[in-house]
């Protein structure tokens, strides 16, 4: 369930995705109702996903393109379904032998 505090969420969501791999150099950051999913390189910040609160208990995913823009996949849900759709979906984007 969605924490009424946003770090809250984030942190869960980082939790979730570093339970699921060695995704130790992802960090997931609260920015109004987005949570930002970045991969932390030796060269700075790259964000790679952004979960977006829909209601109180769901989100819905979008991609970064290399254009910058966000682009929505079709993954909504719990955080949990969130962190499975980041590391199934774009797993090769935050898979430390591809940085």
């Amino acid at each position: 369930m969605k924490s009424s505090y946003p770090g809250a969420a984030a942190l869960r969501l980082q939790e979730l995705i570093r339970q699921k791999g060695q995704y130790a150099h992802v960090e997931v950051r609260s920015r109004s109702q987005h949570l930002i999913v970045e991969v932390v390189l030796d060269t700075g910040r790259e964000p790679v996903a952004r979960a977006t609160a829909i209601n109180s208990q769901e989100y819905g995913l979008s991609f970064r393109s290399h254009t910058g823009r966000w682009e929505p996949l079709p993954v909504v849900g719990t955080l949990e379904e969130i962190a499975r759709g980041i590391t199934e979906e774009l797993g090769a984007y935050i898979d430390p032998a591809n940085l």
